[in-house]
């Protein structure tokens, strides 16, 4: 199965790049403001983002869109969470640090 996923240029995480798991397996590296078509297993349940320790929540793979999936930080579209809250992201809430959507309408 081929997917598209698309990751936007946020200044968070910028020099960074994401990793993407399928079922626990890395299949694909997603740099900054890129558009991947990334091949994953036809049997694949759930897929993962991961940057360092933090991670996103498991998205099913089932609910993929035509359109492909959106990978991005959490918190960077917002300046106050950008300023506030990346201590609790790292710490806490690095589970959901990352954030994949369906659909790429940007």
């Amino acid at each position: 199965m081929i997917i598209q996923v698309f990751r936007p240029k946020q200044l968070a995480d910028m020099s960074r790049d994401y990793k993407l798991f399928a079922d626990g397996v890395e299949v694909a590296t997603i740099t900054r403001g890129s558009i991947q078509s990334i091949e994953i297993p036809d049997d694949t349940k759930n897929l993962q983002a991961r940057i360092d320790w933090c991670t996103s929540q498991t998205f099913p793979v089932h609910a993929i869109t035509e359109n492909g999936i959106v990978i991005k930080n959490s918190f960077a579209s917002n300046i106050i969470t950008l300023l506030l809250l990346p201590l609790y992201y790292i710490t806490f809430g690095k589970g959901k640090y990352l954030k994949i959507e369906s659909d790429m309408s940007r």
